[in-house]
């Protein structure tokens, strides 16, 4: 059988099907709310910047400051190098998690990402997101929304003149919904 309006066959019959994409009966899955913020400049880079939450639940003003100091910080101490690039910050609260994603433009076309993390149950500060193995997580469900949104501002920019007017408009194309 063919989907007639794509040419492409439709998938009926997989013989594994109802052992392949399970979730675990306990999650409960729920809207979380995208919300711009201030942009943080950082020596060779200019970046957006995202809040990503429950929408009952607020970043406190003194985790965002924090996050915004250290990311100066790492990238004052070099650990966190960029080179004159374009990009966004996503700052993901979770229940039990914090995610601080810095997401840059290189190559014309590619997004480069540097993850770090807080565990709000054991304390601490934010520590680089380091994995073992080959096969990586890259975002949740939530985060591709702003992803989406910033891979479509970001191609409007390629196709245009590419200009300091172009620049600005990429800069203030921003997402902010539920999702």
């Amino acid at each position: 059988m063919f989907n007639a309006q794509l040419d492409i066959p439709v998938i009926e019959n997989i013989p594994q099907i109802s052992q392949l994409g399970n979730i675990s009966p306990a999650y409960n899955h729920h809207l979380r709310l995208v919300t711009p913020g201030a942009d943080l400049s950082l020596p060779g880079a200019y970046l957006k910047w995202y809040d990503i939450r429950r929408a009952e639940v607020s970043i406190s003003p003194a985790l965002r400051q924090e996050s915004r100091e250290f990311l100066a910080a790492e990238s004052k101490a070099g650990r966190l190098a960029l080179k004159n690039e374009l990009g966004f910050v996503m700052l993901h609260q979770c229940d039990t998690m914090v995610f601080l994603f810095v997401d840059t433009w290189r190559n014309e076309n590619e997004l480069w990402k540097t993850l770090y993390f807080k565990d709000l149950v054991n304390g601490g500060g934010f520590q680089p997101q380091v994995f073992e193995g080959s096969h990586l997580p890259a975002f949740c469900v939530w985060e591709l929304t702003a992803v989406w949104h910033e891979r479509e501002a970001w191609s409007r920019y390629l196709f245009s003149e590419r200009d300091d007017a172009a620049k600005y408009a990429y800069l203030n194309d921003r997402y902010s919904g539920l999702l």
